[in-house]
């Protein structure tokens, strides 16, 4: 049984695909889907779309969870357009993945840290830092991780990381 873990944002998409047959969960590919340049939210779910139909995993995927997209915004950092053209294409994401019959749930990031990890945050660590602490220390991601092409880390690699966390998160019944 595999899942798929997405972290949708309007630029960038992660994404996990994770088998969960036993307890070690493995990761199978992971990655990130940059869709800036997309115009529209119709675009942006048809470069998504198209990005994973051509996975070899994607045929074995039983469950696609899905960051829930406006947990993100509590301190007030994103503009009422931005939320919106998000809450668009998450819609309209979801909504396709539905009509080819995945089991799509939308979870609340927090949630998803919290039963991964065992804690959704540590004070005084940024999210985003932490979700990269927790993860590198579960799994070697280097074959994954991208570089710029300064060399450098690639920000980019965090959308990937939360697209994990959706991927190890288990809903419960």
């Amino acid at each position: 049984m595999v899942t798929l873990g997405l972290d949708v944002s309007t630029s960038c998409v992660g994404y996990a695909f994770v088998d969960n047959i036993d307890k070690d969960k493995k990761i199978l590919d992971m990655g990130f889907i940059d869709i800036k340049k997309e115009k529209t939210p119709k675009d942006k779910v048809q470069k998504v779309l198209d990005f994973l139909n051509k996975s070899s995993y994607i045929d074995d995927v039983f469950i696609v969870n899905v960051e829930d997209n406006l947990s993100g915004f509590a301190g007030g950092f994103t503009s009422q357009q931005v939320i919106i053209k998000l809450a668009k294409f998450n819609a309209i994401l979801c909504f396709m993945l539905e009509h080819f019959e995945y089991k799509v749930n939308n979870i609340n990031p927090m949630t998803a840290r919290k039963q991964v990890f065992g804690k959704a945050r540590i004070k005084g660590i940024k999210a985003k830092d932490y979700v990269k602490m927790k993860v590198e220390e579960l799994y070697d991601t280097t074959k994954w991780c991208k570089e710029t092409t300064r060399g450098n880390w690639d920000k980019r690699n965090i959308d990937m990381y939360d697209g994990l966390v959706m991927a190890l998160f288990e809903k419960s019944s």
